[in-house]
């Protein structure tokens, strides 16, 4: 003989049900965010820095060469996308300088006429966008190193920004492990230390 439920129980069981997937929701946040604080503090030990900021966004701050560094790390939500930043304020050199990886975008963009620097090397060239006034400096910073530490990165998607004086490191997403970061400072501090040799002394 099967049970029936009774039709005055649905509104009870529909808002148990929605109170479950609310507390699951609530609990994966939390890990989500405790996770990003753990790497945070590992490479704050690493690197000698500290981490500021809440339980929600912290921030991790370190220096290299007397250059304070500032890690952002955020989740995407409806209405942004995840990112992992890096930002950096420099000395002695200002430039404008967009690096990016290629998309569907920027190859519709091109195929209408948009221009982008090119270092003639087939496949950095083929798998990144270059946006510069100064053909020069980008080829100068883009030395074959730089360029190889692109490359073993594309499938991350990183995103150069150099405005001025203020250097933007980026990838599109929440880095969930040690090496992916340890990935990523390394472009960064090589960037860098690129741009410290460019500069006039």
């Amino acid at each position: 003989m099967e049970m029936e439920i009774p039709e005055s129980w649905f509104p009870v069981l529909f808002g148990f049900f929605i109170v479950i997937v609310m507390s699951l929701i609530i609990v994966l946040s939390l890990w989500r965010y405790r996770t990003i604080r753990r790497l945070m503090e590992q490479q704050a030990m690493k690197r000698n820095g500290t981490i500021v900021g809440s339980f929600l966004l912290p921030v991790l701050k370190f220096s290299y060469h007397e250059l304070p560094i500032v890690v952002t790390s955020v989740p995407g939500t409806k209405y942004r996308t995840a990112k992992t930043e890096v930002n950096i304020t420099l000395r002695k050199i200002t430039a404008d300088l967009k690096i990016m990886t290629e998309s569907l975008g920027t190859r519709l963009g091109k195929a209408f006429g948009a221009s982008d620097a090119l270092l003639n090397s087939e496949e950095f060239d083929r798998e990144f966008l270059i946006k510069t006034q100064d053909e020069s400096f980008a080829r100068n910073l883009l030395d074959f190193t730089l360029q190889n530490k692109l490359l073993g990165m594309k499938q991350e998607k990183p995103r150069i920004s150099l405005e001025g004086t203020w250097l933007a490191v980026s990838v599109p997403r929440v880095i969930n492990n040690e090496e992916r970061y340890d990935q990523l400072f390394d472009l960064v501090l090589s960037i860098i230390d690129r741009i410290e040799q460019l500069a006039p002394k």
